[in-house]
């Protein structure tokens, strides 16, 4: 039993709602105890709060981080903490101030990285003004397009004329500058700035800001709906306060064509079983997923990986 499933074990949602001073109908809507709401939109299904407006669903962790003003993370962590033979553990240090330079977004500058990256303008467009992962500013003195979250933890910007950035200091010339204060180890993408993701919806995860945008137009594609994600290096364990954002989630790995990308795509599988995530990981055939729909084209992909 995960830890996530023994929390929800130890504190069923009616008595979460008792304990957070939150009173419903045994049966029937009644109006969003966590948001303004008109007219009775909420109603419980199984263990859960259903907002048939917002789309949200609370299980008994997402009502008692909403209710303190906590992140799913620190809810599970506040939580943990509370059950039997279990010891209180210090808070981890707050993450890093992540700077971002100013940054704007236009479809215009979308379909120039569609350009750059020999892909459809869907998978920008999707980015950008969808999801809102995909903004544009100055790094270093040039114009970058820069991938980033909700979660404010990682930042990665490449020169929109396609050229590395130059050595500097400690750093050697490079094709991506992650920005400072970011974590490396952030999946990014499973927090957008501009939508809410319902929980439990599939995640395709990749390897790679280009990839990441590539996987934007398979969903653009897709015949599901799904969340594309990028791990930003083959080197990198998924940040522990992430996982809990996979908990019950369908995640599908497209590992790079080397050995690096498989090692990488199995650690990944390992960490999400552990979370209560259902991993499925593949190997693509042919170079990147950035290369295979440069080459095919979005919608041709999506069908052939079955998405």
């Amino acid at each position: 039993m995960t830890t996530v499933d023994e929390i929800l074990h130890r504190w069923p949602l009616r008595s979460m709602l008792a304990r957070l001073n939150i009173t419903v109908p045994e049966r029937g809507k009644f109006r969003s105890p966590f948001r303004p709401d008109n007219s009775p939109s909420c109603e419980i299904w199984k263990e859960t709060i259903r907002d048939r407006t917002s789309g949200e669903s609370y299980d008994s962790i997402k009502c008692f981080a909403e209710a303190k003003g906590l992140t799913n993370a620190e809810a599970i962590r506040t939580l943990a903490a509370e059950l039997p033979g279990r010891e209180s553990k210090p808070a981890p240090a707050p993450a890093k101030s992540l700077t971002l330079p100013e940054v704007g977004y236009s479809q215009e500058q979308a379909r120039a990285v569609a350009n750059l990256r020999g892909l459809g303008n869907p998978g920008p467009e999707m980015a950008g003004a969808i999801l809102g992962t995909l903004v544009f500013g100055k790094v270093g003195g040039f114009d970058c397009w820069i991938l980033t979250d909700g979660a404010k933890r990682l930042a990665e910007a490449r020169r929109m004329d396609g050229k590395p950035f130059p050595a500097i200091g400690s750093l050697g010339q490079r094709k991506s500058h992650t920005l400072k204060g970011s974590c490396k180890s952030w999946p990014l993408g499973i927090m957008s700035p501009k939508v809410t993701v319902p929980p439990g919806l599939p995640v395709v995860l990749v390897e790679g800001g280009p990839d990441y945008v590539s996987a934007c137009e398979l969903a653009f594609y897709a015949k599901r709906e799904f969340l594309p994600v990028a791990m930003m290096g083959a080197g990198q364990n998924i940040h522990a306060e992430a996982l809990p954002l996979f908990n019950g989630r369908e995640v599908t790995i497209l590992a790079h064509p080397d050995d690096a990308g498989l090692t990488a795509a199995k650690k990944w599988a390992g960490q999400l079983m552990q979370t209560g995530a259902k991993p499925k990981a593949r190997q693509l055939e042919g170079g990147d997923l950035n290369d295979i729909v440069k080459l095919h084209g979005g919608k041709t992909v999506a069908s052939l990986l079955d998405l």
